[in-house]
């Protein structure tokens, strides 16, 4: 409902027909302002009206009206009716501080009103705008979602309107006994800048990893990364969720399973993400994470952070037979499409989906196994403990894992002159077995095994 008092209807009719000055004329205007677009939620500036003299002598003024409309599908005043904007300035400073005699106005969808009057009871009571003076402050806010989406700057205006309020109110300058003075108010252009394009990347973490020489069988895990370049003077977008798929080389690999990180951990008190469904396929993996369903919850990736790691395990078929030391690079991959229904690489920013770009992880696997020769008990050390390992195995019935690290002078048989060499190496300085300190396989083929030996891989 729009409210006019009986005095705002006074001080209107009193500048509509009060006579008009020929000498003086007076500029309101505005500055231009810039402000961050706010995405899908809202903003809120404030846009400071001035008031110059600009032609004619210096003249002392006693009040003004004017009026000024705004986008309504992208802003709205905020202000109930009657509408009392904040003063500013030598309008604040009159009646000792309390401000104008009178101030009201109204505010419509698509703009707002204002007059003001400082001289109603104290006629000596003035204001000269010999330079531009703030008057009043008119809040704005961006009306929720008007800029989703928008990925360039959007430019819109206030303009003085001559058609607000019943009746409708004149843009003037009370001076001298009543006199309007010649006024134009001048448009305020307000762009609202679109934020940077959001750049995030998921990666996969280089990794080193072991598996058996013999048998071909490993395992390890490796970091996925979530991180987004943020510009300077910017802050990391709080994001929502995401979701992205990996890829991996099946011949060599399979995934097993992935696992939240710490950062995710945290959430909901400690509870984790509300959902989180890995999805593992012939081939790849897939991730789907929403923190809340809510989306009160959010994380920021200024650095990139591991959100979980993935295991796999290595197919032994595809190495089974390797020399130890050996190497075989492999990467793992993040890509969209994986899965039944191609799960995206995308981060759910203010509810929309934000494109991941991807860097890939390498993979290095390299063989171990093999023996160390003269270290018998495969404890990983060459010591007394070992040729008594040997001589129980031989004469009390005792357990060998590894034969060919018991041959101590690799003649492919394992007998007392080995129990021999190893002691001579230890006590007597008799030379070291062949290759001792190192793992390696045989260099001479035979008839001996090696079926268990833990200390080399």
């Amino acid at each position: 409902m729009k409210v006019v008092s009986k005095f705002a209807f006074t001080f209107a009719v009193l500048i509509t027909c009060c006579s008009v000055s020929s000498g003086q004329s007076f500029e309101i205007s505005s500055p231009d302002q810039a402000i961050a677009s706010p995405g899908t939620g809202t903003t809120g500036f404030s846009a400071v009206f001035s008031i110059e003299q600009v032609t004619g002598t210096t003249e002392d003024t006693k009040g003004f009206s004017f009026a000024y409309r705004h986008d309504p599908a992208l802003l709205e005043v905020v202000g109930s009716n009657p509408f009392i904007p904040a003063t500013m300035g030598e309008l604040t400073a009159l009646n000792s501080g309390a401000g104008p005699d009178f101030i009201q106005g109204e505010v419509f969808l698509d703009g707002f009103t204002v007059g003001v009057i400082y001289a109603f009871v104290d006629q000596s009571q003035v204001i000269t705008f010999e330079v531009a003076k703030p008057m009043i402050e008119v809040d704005y806010a961006t009306l929720p979602g008007a800029f989703s989406g928008v990925s360039s700057d959007v430019v819109t205006d206030l303009v003085s309107a001559s058609d607000m309020g019943e009746p409708p109110t004149s843009t003037v300058v009370v001076i001298g006994a009543g006199v309007s003075a010649a006024t134009t108010a001048s448009t305020c252009s307000l762009t609202f800048q679109a934020a940077p394009p959001l750049d995030f990347e998921v990666s996969c973490a280089d990794q080193s990893a072991t598996f058996v020489a013999t048998t071909g069988a490993g395992s390890f895990s490796a970091a996925l990364l979530i991180g987004e370049t943020v510009a300077a003077g910017n802050s990391a977008a709080d994001t929502q969720g995401f979701s992205f798929g990996v890829g991996h080389d099946d011949t060599l690999l399979e995934a097993t399973g992935v696992d939240y990180g710490a950062a995710l951990a945290i959430l909901e008190g400690g509870s984790g993400p509300e959902y989180f469904q890995v999805g593992l396929f012939s081939g790849g993996l897939t991730v789907g994470c929403i923190y809340d369903f809510q989306g009160t919850s959010f994380l920021g990736f200024g650095v990139p952070t591991e959100i979980g790691s993935a295991h796999y395990d290595t197919v032994p078929a595809a190495l089974a037979g390797s020399n130890p030391g050996a190497s075989v690079s492999t990467t793992l991959t993040p890509q969209e499409g994986l899965g039944p229904n191609g799960v995206t690489n995308v981060i759910v920013v203010d509810g929309q989906s934000i494109t991941m770009s991807s860097q890939s992880g390498t993979i290095m696997l390299t063989a171990t196994g093999g023996f160390d020769r003269g270290d018998c008990n495969d404890d990983g050390n060459f010591d007394i403990g070992d040729p008594v390992t040997l001589l129980t195995a031989l004469f009390l019935g005792g357990a060998i894992g590894c034969d060919d690290s018991c041959d101590g002078n690799d003649d492919e048989q394992v007998d007392i002159a080995d129990a021999v060499n190893l002691l001579a190496a230890l006590f007597s300085g008799g030379p070291q077995p062949p290759g001792a300190g190192t793992c390696a396989p045989d260099p001479t083929e035979g008839s001996l095994t090696c079926d268990v030996y833990l200390s080399c891989n």
